[in-house]
């Protein structure tokens, strides 16, 4: 039987041919083509439809109820192996489980009867993403592919007449796989759902703001696995192992791809568990990834190194903000308020950088959530979701706001969920000046202010550890709700902040003048000379920083008898590119001095190195002794003079 008819299609993309694979917002016409000796397979009813088929480079989005539909002037390019393809339904009104059945005439021979035509099959309610399985045997051919979607149950045969759902037909090209290129999946698939990878099959992964797994089994059979990411927009580190021992862990023995971009390569070698388990960690969305059983070598190269979240690259931030209140729960900062507080938070900026440094900001419309609160206060993994939804309605994507942007979401509190904050996304449940001003510094790129803990030792003790917000002198440690100075290392994070003859870098002995660092405004340092030093560590490693901090209006006035010094570089072991080699530590000088019974830094409001005493790096670069102080107390001033001796 030849059917010829016609159907409306809704097609994406820009139209020049009725044929054409991806359209936009135009209607074509497809007619159907003989159909030879195939047998003929049709739905019907009036309640769901196929409204989506993506595959091989068809994305043919359509419209309408119809019990059959040829669309054999479209064809697949799939590969002998695992193809993925995503099958969408369309309902009238309710969704209902549909069964799905693809069919390849793989030997040409003019049916679907074949023990291995039937090549994939799922059911569900919405789009299922599942995988062609094609033989070596049909390499070459040009062929059909039939899909039905029926209502309830698998259709039988590819021959069944039923009457709930529809049936299409399309071309198929089965080509050899190619695992030298890879093609930006991307472009033509929807994200994947699937946690486990298909030997040869690139998927598109969904975006990350953090990080996202997958599997690969029957590792231990292929001799090496070849795992390869690319294209898309972000920065992501692909860490990679064999399964023993579960999914890569911060700081473990995993393999480690780490350069610009989301181009990554690991391989593996001489894998002897069943999977090998991957993460891809970063800030990333449109990336693709691909595993290859028995390969030894990657599709792509990556490019050079990354060195690390090494700096704010812009002299300004402006921050999108986003109201959010509940049914009998409002938000309790008004548009007024938020206006005054950010006044106040573009001062502290202002001062903070000595002029170099800029905030604006934007009010978008308040979001009204017809819910209580409550609701979300037993589920925040539906608030998370929730409010990404209703910034993305917005217009905004939170995750890629644009260059020297930050998305802030301001809501009553939910759960005991605490303000928190990650490049270029805050989270604000403590509407204060205090606390916008250090998630903003999150939202930027920098972790907290911490600080080594060696137990009676400054550092290198051998059993070292960082302890989270170490340093109680700093905005970015625990003083944030007096506005505290951020610390000097943390200044040098912001491109144009602090100059090198400001924070000179020692490479000889002698005695040197610090001026208070924390007396700036906007209109400079306010200093007649240096306001730091830096000095290096004897295996060149890691770099000090010495400060004079002269106020503290938190916890005490201790810090202007000594200098303050930070470590950066040591111990460093963060797994997101978001925040890489760029931490500070601060060294407390009178180790164990308090008990920490009140709270766990207590001991760290003694750390400054107090006139007359030395401290010598372990690793023999240098030995540092405050001799004197002078100049104008508690003013930019004050003075703090360093003898340093290199060793």
């Amino acid at each position: 039987m030849n059917i010829k008819r016609t159907k409306q299609l809704l097609l994406m993309g820009s139209c020049l041919l009725p044929s054409a694979l991806v359209c936009g917002n135009a209607l074509a016409t497809t007619s159907a083509v003989p159909q030879n000796n195939y047998c003929t397979s049709s739905g019907g009813g009036n309640y769901e439809h196929i409204a989506g088929v993506s595959t091989g480079g068809v994305n043919n989005i359509s419209s309408g109820q119809s019990a059959y539909t040829d669309y054999t002037n479209l064809t697949a390019e799939l590969s002998v192996g695992q193809n993925q393809i995503t099958l969408t339904p369309g309902f009238v009104n309710n969704a209902y489980t549909e069964y799905w059945s693809v069919y390849i005439d793989l030997n040409n021979d003019g049916d679907f009867s074949d023990i291995d035509e039937l090549v994939g099959s799922g059911n569900g309610r919405s789009a299922l993403t599942t995988t062609l399985d094609i033989p070596a045997s049909a390499e070459g051919i040009t062929s059909r592919m039939r899909i039905a979607m029926k209502y309830n149950s698998p259709v039988a045969n590819a021959c069944e007449n039923f009457n709930s759902g529809e049936v299409e037909d399309y071309s198929v090209i089965i080509k050899k796989r190619d695992t030298t290129q890879l093609e930006n999946t991307c472009l033509s698939q929807t994200p994947t759902d699937q946690s486990a990878l298909v030997d040869g099959v690139p998927v598109c992964v969904k975006s990350s703001s953090q990080f996202q797994s997958f599997s690969v089994p029957g590792a231990d059979t292929a001799g090496s696995v070849a795992i390869t990411t690319s294209y898309g927009q972000g920065n992501l580190t692909l860490e990679a192992r064999n399964g023993e021992g579960g999914y890569p862990r911060p700081g473990d023995d995993s393999i480690r791809s780490k350069h610009i971009g989301n181009t990554e390569c690991v391989v593996i070698s001489n894998p002897t568990k069943y999977w090998t388990n991957i993460v891809m960690r970063g800030l990333f969305k449109g990336a693709t990834i691909v595993a290859d059983l028995g390969a030894t070598s990657c599709r792509k190269e990556p490019g050079p190194i990354d060195p690390g979240n090494v700096a704010y690259e812009f002299s300004h931030v402006n921050v999108i903000i986003f109201p959010i209140s509940f049914n009998g729960t409002p938000l309790p900062w008004s548009r007024d308020q938020i206006n005054a507080d950010m006044e106040t938070v573009k001062q502290y900026y202002a001062e903070q950088s000595y002029g170099r440094f800029n905030v604006t900001w934007e009010i978008k419309p308040e979001i009204y959530i017809n819910e209580p609160k409550s609701k979300y206060d037993s589920d925040t993994k539906a608030w998370h979701q929730l409010y990404a939804d209703k910034i993305a309605e917005a217009g905004v994507d939170m995750n890629f706001p644009g260059e020297a942007n930050l998305v802030m979401m301001a809501a009553p509190q939910v759960s005991t969920i605490n303000s928190q904050a990650g490049p270029p996304f805050i989270q604000l449940y403590h509407h204060k000046p205090g606390t916008i001003a250090h998630e903003m510094g999150h939202a930027m790129g920098l972790r907290h202010s911490m600080s080594v803990e060696a137990g009676n030792h400054v550092i290198n003790s051998g059993n070292d550890t960082i302890r989270n917000y170490g340093n109680p002198h700093a905005m970015m440690g625990m003083g944030a709700h007096t506005l505290e100075e951020y610390n000097l290392m943390y200044k040098s994070y912001f491109k144009g902040w602090l100059t090198d003859a400001e924070v000179p870098l020692i490479t000889s002995s002698g005695t040197y003048r610090i001026y208070a660092f924390d007396h700036g405004t906007a209109n400079g340092t306010n200093a007649p000379g240096n306001i730091g030093l830096r000095l290096m560590s004897g295996n060149g490693d890691y770099t000090y920083w010495l400060e004079y901090r002269t106020t503290n209006d938190r916890y005490n006035t201790n810090t202007k008898n000594g200098v303050l010094v930070n470590i950066k570089g040591y111990m460093e072991n963060e797994p997101l590119p978001s925040f890489w080699n760029h931490r500070s530590a601060l060294l407390d000088m009178t180790p164990n001095s308090k008990d920490n019974s009140r709270w766990a830094q207590e001991d760290e409001t003694d750390a400054e190195l107090a006139i007359g005493k030395s401290f010598t790096d372990p690793w023999n670069g240098f030995k540092i002794t405050p001799i004197a102080r002078g100049g104008q107390e508690d003013s930019a001033n004050a003075w703090i003079d360093v003898k340093v001796e290199k060793l």
